[in-house]
């Protein structure tokens, strides 16, 4: 049965709910959980999530603030048997935690889908995004779940791409747009016991990939790759998504859905 929506909008200080609705053109199995619309002053990332004002249990229906300068709609899709959850995080935070690894079709997955929105389109901008992560010491080995999806916005065969993803606990980021792909890799193996923070960044015809271990005084391992990259012309229907695969109709893939497994926190998207 197809999944209902709330919509948030923030009007002064005051968190207002409009009337649920049913969401468009769901897939059968997937249903979005919770939405919410917010704005704050910059000079803050245009987007940026932490959330630090959940309490710790079951995510579904909760309101998911974002605190970047710019109005983001944030929804937290589920397909199967709901499992995403807040916990806690690092230094006393909250965490989302994302399901655990299954490897089948019929397992647990969870995203949060921003919607498309002009800002979220670099083009020729320099842009950086990136998340803070600590990933499970089992998260891929199917053909649904290969690896994990941290951050994405545009698909393999699309026309642009940004993302950062963990291949066998390596992070790695791709910027793709008109005129090519600048893929970056880690050699840095990532300990299931830390939390680290994953960087990209692009300037002109150069990708930096940063990966910090936050529990460590270690300079963080810093790798960059230049190369053609064009613009990144994205203003269609493609959303951004964090912690797994989202089509262009904004559902989870069920086929390769590439589940992020682990805890996200301070999730951030920053155009020049």
């Amino acid at each position: 049965m197809p999944g209902r929506m709330t919509k948030w909008v923030v009007v002064g200080a005051t968190l207002v709910a409009l009337a649920a609705t049913p969401s468009c053109g769901e897939a059968a199995g997937v249903e979005p959980v919770g939405s919410v619309t917010a704005t704050t002053p910059a000079p803050d990332p245009q987007l940026l999530l932490t959330f630090d004002d959940q309490e710790p249990g079951a995510a579904t229906g909760r309101e998911i603030q974002g605190e970047g300068s710019a109005t983001a709609e944030v929804s937290l899709l589920g397909l199967n048997k709901q499992k995403a959850t807040f916990v806690k995080g690092r230094q006393g935070g909250i965490a989302l935690r994302t399901p655990p690894y299954s490897g089948e079709t019929g397992g647990s997955f969870s995203a949060l889908r921003i919607e498309p929105e002009e800002w979220l389109s670099p083009r020729l901008s320099d842009f950086t995004f990136g998340a803070d992560v600590k990933l499970d010491a089992l998260s891929n080995g199917s053909a649904i779940d290969n690896g994990d999806n941290v951050m994405q916005r545009g698909l393999y065969a699309d026309a642009a791409q940004y993302k950062i993803q963990v291949d066998k606990h390596h992070a790695s980021c791709v910027v793709r747009g008109a005129d090519g792909a600048v893929v970056v890799k880690s050699k840095v193996l990532l300990n299931p016991s830390k939390w680290y923070r994953l960087t990209c960044h692009r300037t002109d015809k150069t990708v930096k990939l940063t990966v910090q271990d936050l529990d460590s005084n270690q300079q963080p391992d810093a790798i960059e790759k230049t190369g053609p990259i064009g613009s990144l012309d994205m203003i269609g229907s493609e959303p951004l998504a964090i912690g797994a695969k989202i089509g262009d109709d904004g559902e989870i893939i069920g086929s390769s859905t590439d589940q992020f497994n682990g805890l996200l926190d301070n999730i951030s998207y920053e155009r020049a």
